[in-house]
């Protein structure tokens, strides 16, 4: 019997979810075509072109708006199934409101498993697509975005730039200035660790310089170099990473790389452990769903349970964006950060929910 049970609530909570979360997403679709437009006649970047920026944008968007997808899903599911009074004939026979959310999170294994996957193979890939398409376009071919790096065009000068930190900082950039004969031979190579943009200059550090001439190769070292770039921030922020982008090897490998660097790493740390803990989040988000249905909402009109679930997600939303930055400032350990809201949030909902039981 609770077998027949169990799949009759995963079903309804995963059809409601799949809807709630595709609308969401088609929502904020639209939104940032609109907000495209603005963009739209400026160099080479036409209609077409914010179609696809947003098209390559969707998995992001997915990855973003699922765990709300969840929490309205599951307030529109199971108030439905209350409101037919299912919900106490469920109880009436023995099941008790713990088990009917775990039949719910459940049907949710299959969902949460799949977007993880997005999260983690395809979202990375779509947004650096999506980055590459918009830098291209608005270029006018200036821009070209490899497995390497970031090539810019510069006069007789090509430009690689290896890493953009989050800040606009250069890693690792490499500059190929070539002779203005038509045979445009290489005449200068120059590589620099570090490059940072200062009062409309680009100021490189520990630059080696390679000097190409008849008698051959001359070496040289500077600590420091200033290059006279068109090449400015907003041009660089396009491609710069985004922690929130990154999958959890990408977001390793990236505190790896800025630890040997000496740059601090506690805010990619957390994001990081948010991810991992990201399936415990949406069980919490179920949970607190849950813990309004048996409680106010149990006779309330789909609109009241859209209004309640719109709000809880915010409330949620704004506990996890406050209290987990506010561990990294005060140097608390970064997985306490990650986990602490979902805690504080959970013991709530549980206590809720036992409370009406």
């Amino acid at each position: 019997m609770f077998k027949i049970i169990d799949r009759y609530i995963a079903r309804n909570v995963i059809l409601m979810v799949i809807c709630c979360t595709i609308g969401l997403v088609a929502l904020s679709s639209l939104i940032k075509y609109v907000d495209q437009m603005r963009n739209i006649g400026k160099d080479s970047y036409g209609y077409l072109d914010a179609a696809f920026y947003v098209f390559y944008t969707m998995p992001g968007q997915l990855v973003t708006f699922f765990p709300l997808g969840v929490l309205l899903g599951v307030v529109l599911a199971l108030g439905n199934l209350a409101s037919s009074s299912e919900l106490i004939v469920m109880q009436a026979l023995g099941k008790s409101r713990l088990s009917i959310v775990f039949s719910a999170v459940k049907g949710l294994v299959p969902l949460i498993i799949a977007v993880l996957l997005v999260s983690e193979f395809v979202m990375p890939k779509s947004e650096s697509r999506a980055e590459t398409f918009y830098s291209e376009a608005r270029s006018n071919g200036q821009i070209a975005i490899t497995s390497r790096g970031v090539w810019f065009k510069e006069d007789s000068s090509f430009i690689l730039i290896n890493f953009v930190m989050t800040d606009g900082t250069l890693n690792s950039i490499i500059r190929y200035t070539f002779t203005d004969t038509p045979k445009k031979q290489l005449k200068l190579v120059e590589r620099a660790q570090t490059g940072s943009w200062q009062d409309g200059v680009w100021v490189m550090k520990n630059v080696s310089i390679d000097e190409f001439a008849a008698n051959g190769i001359k070496h040289s070292f500077l600590p420091q170099k200033t290059w006279r770039l068109r090449l400015t921030p907003d041009k660089v922020a396009v491609v710069g990473v985004a922690a929130t982008d990154l999958s959890i090897r990408g977001l390793m490998g990236y505190i790896s790389y800025m630890q040997s660097n000496g740059q601090k790493v506690e805010r990619y740390q957390l994001e990081l452990y948010r991810k991992i803990i990201q399936p415990f989040m949406l069980v919490v988000i179920v949970l607190l769903a849950a813990s309004t249905i048996f409680g106010p909402l149990r006779s309330a009109s789909m609109g009241a349970r859209i209004v309640v679930g719109i709000v809880t997600g915010f409330i949620f939303y704004a506990v996890n964006e406050i209290l987990a930055p506010f561990t990294v400032v005060y140097g608390i350990h970064p997985i306490i950060g990650a986990l602490m809201p979902s805690l504080l949030v959970f013991c709530i909902g549980f206590y809720l929910l036992r409370k009406r039981t």
